[in-house]
């Protein structure tokens, strides 16, 4: 595994990624905001598990899990293997309706990321196409851009969760959707905080820089192979 750099400590990879970059994809939940920074989401994935249970379609190895998106994940793949089973389909339907439910409603007390809105109004006034890949719902998406007066910077796709939650990150079909075809995708950057960011900017060939505002979230990312992370989105700013 290559060494991994955490920011100031070498800006010269920083630079080079951000001199290149005529597009920017974010993530959103980290790099932009922390969506369920009011609603905590433990509490949402033990009620999909609930709503799983109830139904007999509880996938017990997510019996604990506290990250819904993983839930949603894990029991969408569950259905897959049914071969058609319209319990399983109504219960991920369920799952689908209670989250897309509780991102809307997390989307009025999400708590943007210090440094991110600066950073998004440069990068827009730099003339570099902004976008957005995520595994939450695009509703969630578009009300924190617009609740952090940053919609207008988003010129290129803001591409959130469909109804196929086996087609989100690490997927990489919502990268996709979100680059610019008319621009090689090595003038693009990915900006994630999840190895599943990674791997999604990797199955496109997407230069990616990790972030994350917590020694343990930026292990994993060390973990998942990211060799270049850092630890605050301010780090961005000088090179807009």
């Amino acid at each position: 595994m290559p060494p991994v750099t955490t920011s100031p400590a070498m800006p010269s990879a920083m630079r080079e990624m951000m001199s290149r970059a005529q597009c920017i994809v974010f993530d959103l939940d980290g790099p932009i905001a922390r969506v369920f920074a009011g609603e905590p989401a433990a509490v949402i994935a033990r009620e999909m598990c609930e709503a799983a249970e109830r139904d007999g379609r509880l996938v017990e190895e997510l019996r604990d899990c506290p990250d819904p998106i993983a839930v949603l994940h894990g029991h969408t793949a569950a259905m897959r293997r049914s071969n058609g089973d319209e319990v399983w389909a109504g219960t991920v339907a369920k799952m689908h309706d209670l989250l897309d439910a509780y991102e809307r409603k997390a989307a009025e007390s999400a708590t943007p990321t210090p440094g991110a809105a600066a950073f998004i109004e440069a990068c827009h006034a730099a003339g570099r196409t902004l976008s957005i890949a995520t595994n939450n719902h695009v509703d969630a998406a578009t009300r924190i851009l617009a609740r952090m007066s940053v919609r207008h910077c988003f010129e290129g796709p803001v591409v959130g969760r469909g109804r196929d939650a086996l087609r989100m990150k690490p997927d990489p079909a919502p990268v996709l959707e979100a680059m610019r075809h008319d621009v090689a995708v090595d003038r693009h950057l990915m900006i994630g905080d999840t190895g599943t960011d990674f791997r999604a900017a990797q199955e496109v060939g997407m230069p990616f820089y990790g972030y994350h505002r917590s020694e343990r979230g930026r292990q994993r990312l060390r973990d998942a192979g990211v060799p270049l992370i850092a630890s605050g989105m301010a780090e961005f700013l000088p090179f807009a």
